[in-house]
């Protein structure tokens, strides 16, 4: 078994041909019929004849269930499903807080890796919280002109949330927006090269005739 399949079977941890130690296991061939109960050995050597492997992939059955297989294309396959699964999780929640007396550099930085992680499709929360006895109309007012910054993204909450010392909004990427700028790659994708050139023409002629 080559490097690769070692790994691979260490990091799926499944036993593969001689590594199954159990004298007898039920045999599935690589056509998907049932073999029935055959000695480890002669299964082994029953994939070997037709250049496969003998896969447990059952092991708590009695006897062990093996598949006479591709063994590389399964941990591909195995892989690609885990990986499917871990993109599918929903990605974390990140807050952003600001104060209403925040240098305006601080503020700017902050909103723009808010964005980062908005276009990653992170939702993002936006804390404003003030100290002591700094007014409240003047967190709201500085609350509010955060928000300008956001408003082609969608909010998660109907309203912000709010008490005497913080108001806060979580907001989320605009799926409508996505799929518009998904859709408008991919007709820009499919569109035929002359036709492409063609338009640039027309735009580089209109601009060349507003400047006479």
């Amino acid at each position: 078994m080559d490097s690769y399949n070692q790994k691979a079977k260490h990091d799926l941890n499944t036993r593969v041909n001689e590594r199954i130690r159990v004298p007898n296991v039920l045999v599935i061939d690589n056509k998907g019929e049932n073999i029935g109960q055959v000695d480890t050995l002669e299964a082994i050597k029953m994939a070997k004849e037709v250049g496969l492997d003998l896969v447990e992939v059952s092991p708590n059955a009695k006897p062990p269930v093996c598949r006479i297989m591709d063994f590389s294309k399964y941990v591909y396959e195995q892989k690609k499903k885990l990986r499917k699964n871990k993109s599918g999780k929903a990605k974390d929640l990140k807050e952003f807080k600001f104060s209403p007396v925040i240098d305006i550099g601080d503020k700017n930085t902050r909103v723009r890796r808010a964005k980062e992680f908005l276009d990653k499709d992170h939702p993002v929360k936006i804390t404003i919280q003030k100290r002591g006895r700094q007014p409240y109309e003047q967190m709201k007012e500085v609350f509010a002109d955060i928000l300008t910054n956001f408003t082609e993204y969608s909010t998660i909450e109907a309203e912000p949330k709010g008490s005497s010392n913080s108001i806060s909004i979580t907001f989320k990427k605009n799926v409508s927006s996505k799929n518009k700028q998904n859709s408008n790659q991919e007709n820009q994708a499919i569109q035929p090269k002359g036709e492409q050139e063609s338009k640039n023409d027309v735009q580089t002629e209109s601009s060349g005739s507003l400047k006479d």
